[in-house]
């Protein structure tokens, strides 16, 4: 369990997702959370079970293609089953607009090697730490940017937005691995109004509107799948409540 004298009084994401992960790094806000939305739907933990599946698979595609330098958005958690996991040899760093995850991911990642976590706003490149790229990634040659459980609650224009100005500013060769919650979502019970409630958009998209965000980003030839089956052949047939994407820059 994390530790109760930085105990955050309201739930994260990311961290109800390591609930749901069967992980120790979370707190009682954050399993309030997700016992609330197990009640509306049983299946969540499921689903992102199967949300982390795809991105170890996706991530090991890109480590594939050579890239050893990965910049996490919006990481959550930094474990079960998170980047450094399943790419060990990578350089990687985790980033968070949650300040009790930055805290927590710096106390889980002590003693990992060519590991680390800065605070960042995922819809703003500016408050990115240069400083802290370098220093964790080294000079930057070609990139694996993770961009999972994000573009759910930015608008479109401003998601187009960040995707250019992380195509500038990635190097030739970079790659990145995405997700977009589908209509799906709208049919879980109150699931989506609870979420709303927050003040936060919540937006949901479909293939075809996917790929005009993407802007100078091309597509693998995977294209946009379901998480399940991206590049899986024995995928669970499970309904499909995210896309998976996996864009690169020339």
């Amino acid at each position: 369990m994390a530790d109760e004298t930085q105990t955050p009084e309201k739930p994260n994401t990311g961290r109800i997702l390591d609930r749901w992960l069967d992980g120790q790094h979370h707190f009682p806000a954050d399993a309030a959370a997700a016992q609330a939305f197990e009640q509306l739907y049983e299946g969540f933990p499921g689903v992102f079970h199967t949300l982390r599946d795809y991105i170890g698979r996706a991530t090991r595609s890109v480590r594939d293609m050579g890239i050893d330098q990965f910049l996490v958005f919006g990481a959550g958690i930094p474990s079960r089953g998170n980047v450094h996991e399943v790419v060990p040899d990578a350089r990687v760093l985790y980033t968070d607009i949650d300040k009790a995850n930055v805290a927590l991911g710096r106390e889980i990642l002590k003693g990992v090697p060519n590991a680390g976590y800065t605070w960042c706003d995922a819809a703003d490149l500016s408050t990115l730490d240069r400083t802290e790229v370098e220093r964790v990634l080294g000079p930057l040659r070609r990139l694996g940017i993770v961009f999972v459980g994000l573009a759910v609650f930015i608008p479109d224009d401003q998601l187009r937005q960040s995707f250019d100005e992380l195509y500038d500013w990635a190097p030739p060769g970079s790659a990145m691995v995405l997700d977009f919650d589908s209509y799906a979502c709208s049919t879980l019970p109150n699931v989506v109004e609870i979420l709303q409630s927050s003040g936060a958009p919540f937006v949901m998209r479909e293939p075809e509107t996917i790929a005009p965000l993407l802007g100078r980003w091309q597509l693998t030839p995977d294209g946009v799948q379901p998480v399940a089956t991206w590049r899986n052949p024995e995928a669970p047939d499970v309904p499909t409540f995210m896309w998976g994407a996996v864009v690169t820059k020339d």
